[in-house]
């Protein structure tokens, strides 16, 4: 067999609090491992029931009822196995490469989007201290034992459409993160550290329905924050820093994908994260907007003039602001937030714009904070703490620090100022920097979405998905005067929940699903505000 890649070793085999928090960059360091095989002695695969279909398990077969992480696999190791009930797919990342879903009972959530390392209440703002991390570490470990990984016994890579899935490109045109297994019934497996339930039919599933643009109430101006995932109009020879397309067909697509989802926006603002740094993608991405909507409305902000000397214009990545002509006008020319706390960053981009029927202006703020990965080489203050915030916490903690100095210093912004910090933070929803803009008093808007009529369930409230786990790196907040104008806040989940095999990339993925729409445009779901000029 071919050894490939597999996250799920990696997850065994490093620090929980570092695998959950350390962001895509992360996962080609992954260890390669076999594809699993059936236990020896365990008898043959062919006497196993599929899934979905059977009705119970063979005879002497185990039956599971409750939730898995009370579940000792080891003990079932070789044994025909029912699970009763439905599961929930948390993680599709190795379907089409190796025939293999995650499930659990329900979703699942990183520790820290719920649970605040320093402060026993997840409404606290302190920044600093360690009096919570035991609280963390239990979720995360009953996290980890919440979920089981089902394998489809092929040994064969990239079989299409998958055995478990067989209507995936024909009748189904994916398989979102959500979507519900109705029973599983297969023999257990172990592999290394890892258990894996090996079935040989097709799953009996329900799929999760992939969601409309989000209302926004009675909003007269719509502004957006979308991570568009390494958008370079230089193509990755391997050896010059891209990390986009690797061929002028991927940027086709890529490209393609983000207009639809640009367009289905259909937002008046966006600040954008994850452009190549330089102008031309900006401009290549503005011209194919107008095309596709038949008029030059859309324009970009650019960047201010040194912007490549401050702190953090020397990344390989930039933020942007793009915006509509006909909806909005900037008051003035974009400027940025230069400061040593961004050497490790992004720069920020800040454009003031009022719309074009009048009304009061608005600042939009645009970050990308230093992300949780690479901590192998940080200084001794970002090293991971072990208290689920991974990686170089201390700088994001300062960069969060700063963006509060420059709206409390800035002569144009008073009590009545209507400012909106958006963006990709790198940091989940109760991390110190979050929890330091809160402190400042700025209005977490993030927080509209577990009360809009349109998402009922805590559920709702997460831009990425990594490791089967869900929560928000992406944010949005807003002085208090702006908030009050704020009519209402959505995540649009085009992207987190669905499978990477529909991206751009055409090295592995089968051609015939690859679609030119919204869905999976990028790895993290894209914010929607709604305010009132």
């Amino acid at each position: 067999m071919v050894p490939i890649l597999s996250r799920l070793q990696y997850r065994l085999t490093t620090c929980a609090f570092l695998l959950i928090a350390s962001h895509h960059q992360l996962v080609a360091s992954a260890p390669l491992e076999p594809k699993p095989r059936g236990t020896e002695g365990a008898g043959d695969h062919a006497a196993a029931q599929g899934a979905g279909g059977s009705k119970s398990p063979a005879r002497s077969g185990v039956v599971i009822r409750g939730d898995l992480s009370d579940v000792d696999w080891d003990q079932h190791v070789g044994a025909l196995v029912l699970i009763e009930g439905d599961l929930t797919i948390v993680d599709t990342y190795d379907l089409a490469r190796r025939g293999q879903i995650t499930v659990s009972r329900s979703r699942l959530f990183v520790p820290t989007s719920q649970i605040d390392p320093n402060d026993l209440q997840a409404d606290g703002t302190t920044s600093a201290g360690l009096n919570n991390v035991a609280a963390v570490t239990e979720a995360q470990d009953r996290n980890k034992r919440s979920s089981l990984v089902i394998d489809d016994t092929v040994t064969d890579q990239n079989v299409f459409p998958p055995p478990l899935f067989p209507a995936l490109g024909k009748v189904q045109p994916t398989v979102r993160l959500g979507s519900m297994v109705h029973g599983a019934s297969g023999r257990v497996v172990k592999h290394g550290n890892r258990i894996f339930l090996q079935v040989e039919k097709p799953l009996r599933w329900t799929p999760a329905p992939r969601p409309k643009r989000p209302d926004l109430g009675d909003a007269e101006i719509t502004i957006a924050s979308f991570n568009v995932l390494n958008y370079f109009t230089t193509i990755d020879n391997g050896r010059n820093n891209a990390r986009g397309a690797d061929s002028e067909s991927e940027l086709a697509r890529q490209q393609a994908k983000i207009e639809s989802a640009i367009n289905g926006l259909d937002a008046d603002v966006i600040g954008l994260m994850e452009l190549e740094n330089n102008l031309e993608a900006e401009t290549r991405l503005i011209t194919a907007l107008n095309k596709k909507v038949g008029r030059d409305v859309y324009k970009g902000c650019g960047v201010p003039m040194n912007f490549g000397d401050s702190a953090g214009g020397g990344d390989a990545i930039r933020v942007g602001i793009i915006y509509r002509s006909d909806r909005v006008l900037p008051t003035q020319s974009v400027a940025m937030i230069d400061g040593d706390e961004f050497s490790s960053a992004r720069t920020p981009l800040v454009q003031t714009f009022r719309s074009a029927k009048g009304g009061s202006p608005f600042t939009v703020i645009v970050n990308h904070f230093k992300s949780k990965g690479g901590g192998g080489s940080a200084v001794a203050e970002n090293k991971d703490r072990g208290d689920g915030q991974a990686a170089y916490n201390a700088a994001r903690r300062s960069q969060s620090q700063a963006i509060c100095r420059y709206i409390e210093t800035e002569p144009q912004n008073t009590s009545s100022s209507r400012v909106i910090v958006l963006g990709d933070l790198n940091a989940y929803q109760q991390e110190d920097p979050i929890d330091i803009l809160r402190a400042f008093g700025m209005v977490d808007l993030t927080e509209f979405v577990r009360q809009s009529a349109s998402s009922k369930t805590v559920d709702t409230a997460y831009t990425y998905v990594y490791f089967g786990q869900c929560g928000s790196l992406d944010h949005a907040f807003a002085t208090p005067s702006f908030a009050k104008d704020v009519t209402g806040v959505s995540i649009w989940h085009i992207n987190a929940d669905e499978p990477r095999f529909l991206d751009y990339n055409q090295e592995y993925n089968p051609h015939a699903i690859y679609s030119p729409d919204p869905y999976r445009s990028s790895d993290h779901d894209p914010i929607l505000i709604g305010i009132r000029k």
